[in-house]
């Protein structure tokens, strides 16, 4: 054999410059999404959701009456469909009941409760709990945000996540103010000396309106809630009898409540009379058939369906920085098993709902927030098992505390040397294959300024009282971000009928 010599251009990589360039990359990331939201305009839903908040807003113009109708359309909802009381009142507020062109707020609201609930939820659980360097905690959310926003299905699903305010408040903003919540009840565990009594009396007071109302989420957040709600309670009954220990300066005095509001608000949610009428019209499958089921789910949606190379390559990131964070981790952590067992069984009480409500995962908002969820908690495995793997191995070499060692420095440069070029290519074959380079490309094209052209002239057809029964041609360009569902060439069909109503027409279709 030869031997041989080339440069060596790899240095080792400063932890908080990291996070700088992670947290430029996902500003940068979501620019062209915020863009493209411009041009964003109801659909479906947001038109029978919104109908009587929009009718009050238009015959008064007063902002607090439209919210009220908002309120008592969401007491008809909870009475005669569904009971996710706290979801359905945001749905009916939908910005677009003040003007078709504040739908361009959608992506804004929601995208930018994502961000928060997993900044602030990592923030509380790796810095207040696990006691971790901040610097790469705050890196780590932003790897998962790229992931999570950039690495989600091609087609509705973005739309449905992100755009489509009726599938978006109701799922994603939901999703990320849930992982704020947790996070928010971390923090009032161990910031006891942080705040004066009052500020912490204030906290707690939020922390039990905002359990409450979360259990009156989507079922899929709510269930998740309950699950964390009922183990929450589990524990503190376990200190309380000395079985477990609370180790840090942490105070759980009066955790209990939040906890028994948030089921309360699942109970409120589960007993409406709207689910009684809705569920007569679908058919449901048995409970333990659901439980297989929602395990299976994960594999076959978001391993075998969903689960992208470049995804892959970010989890070796996350569990390299996860081994350097290692380092200042106060606490061992002792039970791999069980926390793999729960973070999967997590994943899979996501899923439960909708397959006992309509036997499947089909819709496109249910799967965003599966892939939401199921990379939330893999990350956090991730992280669980790097810290663990490195806790039960012998150090041997020192390493400076704020840069990785030149080992870790040349498998993340590799890794995102190859994540440029795989990203590159696949944007080369398919230039919607990040949710970023899609909306830059109708962006470019002039496909998103089309779109909304098409809706505005439509727009002045709807603004003519003169024209009763109306007829569009189908839109020609579908920017996949925007474009959730159009209308149909059947006016009797749902979708077409409350389109009508909501814009005082006889009858409104497309025809090919």
């Amino acid at each position: 054999m030869f031997s041989y010599k080339l440069p060596n251009f790899i240095k080792k990589i400063n932890t908080k410059n990291l996070c700088v360039v992670l947290t430029f990359l996902y500003v940068l990331s979501i620019i062209p999404m915020l863009v493209i939201g411009i041009y964003n305009w109801p659909s479906v839903d947001d038109f029978s959701m919104a109908l009587q908040p929009h009718q009050t807003f238009v015959q008064t113009g007063n902002f607090f009456a439209t919210v009220w109708s908002a309120f008592t359309k969401t007491i008809y909802i909870y009475n005669n469909w569904v009971g996710y009381f706290f979801s359905s009142f945001l749905t009916c507020l939908s910005p677009s009941i003040f003007g078709e062109r504040w739908s361009a707020l959608n992506a804004v609201i929601v995208i930018g409760m994502l961000t928060y609930g997993v900044m602030y939820f990592f923030d509380a659980l790796f810095r207040r709990v696990w006691k971790m360097e901040g610097h790469m905690s705050y890196g780590l959310s932003m790897l998962t945000l790229l992931m999570v926003v950039q690495s989600m299905e091609n087609g509705t699903t973005r739309a449905e996540a992100f755009y489509w305010w009726s599938g978006a408040i109701n799922y994603t903003f939901m999703f990320g103010l849930s992982l704020a919540w947790i996070g928010m009840i971390f923090r009032f565990i161990y910031e006891t000396d942080r705040f004066s009594t009052r500020r912490r009396v204030l906290r707690f007071v939020w922390i039990c309106v905002l359990g409450f109302l979360l259990g009156g989420s989507n079922y899929m957040t709510a269930l998740v809630m309950a699950v964390c709600s009922v183990l929450g309670l589990f524990i503190l009954l376990m200190i309380k009898l000395g079985k477990f220990e609370l180790k840090g300066n942490g105070n759980v005095k009066g955790l209990w409540v939040p906890f028994v509001c948030q089921l309360i608000g699942l109970v409120v949610s589960a007993v409406a009379p709207g689910n009684k009428i809705r569920g007569t019209a679908i058919g449901n499958i048995s409970p333990i058939k659901v439980v297989l089921r929602s395990y299976y789910s994960i594999l076959d949606v978001c391993v075998n369906d969903m689960m992208r190379w470049e995804v892959l390559l970010t989890l070796v990131i996350v569990a390299v920085i996860a081994w350097k964070m290692a380092e200042g981790m106060e606490y061992e952590l002792h039970h791999p098993v069980v926390f793999a067992f729960f973070s999967f069984s997590m994943m899979a009480c996501c899923v439960a709902p909708p397959l006992y409500a309509v036997s499947n995962v089909d819709a496109p908002r249910i799967r965003s927030t599966m892939w939401m969820q199921f990379l939330v908690l893999l990350v956090l495995t991730v992280v669980y098992y790097a810290c663990w793997i490195r806790q039960n191995l012998q150090k041997t070499v020192a390493e400076e505390k704020d840069r990785f060692s030149l080992n870790s420095s040349t498998l993340l440069a590799v890794i995102v040397l190859f994540i440029t070029f795989g990203s590159l290519l696949s944007i080369f074959v398919n230039p919607h294959y990040y949710s970023t380079t899609s909306a830059m490309v109708d962006l470019v094209k002039g496909n998103a300024k089309q779109y909304l052209t098409e809706k505005e002239n439509r727009m002045e057809v709807f603004e003519d009282d003169s024209v009763k029964d109306v007829v569009f041609k189908p839109h020609t360009v579908r920017p996949e971000l925007l474009f959730q569902s159009d209308m149909y060439e059947d006016a009797t069909l749902w979708e077409n009928t409350i389109v009508a109503t909501y814009y005082n027409k006889n009858s409104v279709r497309v025809s090919k």
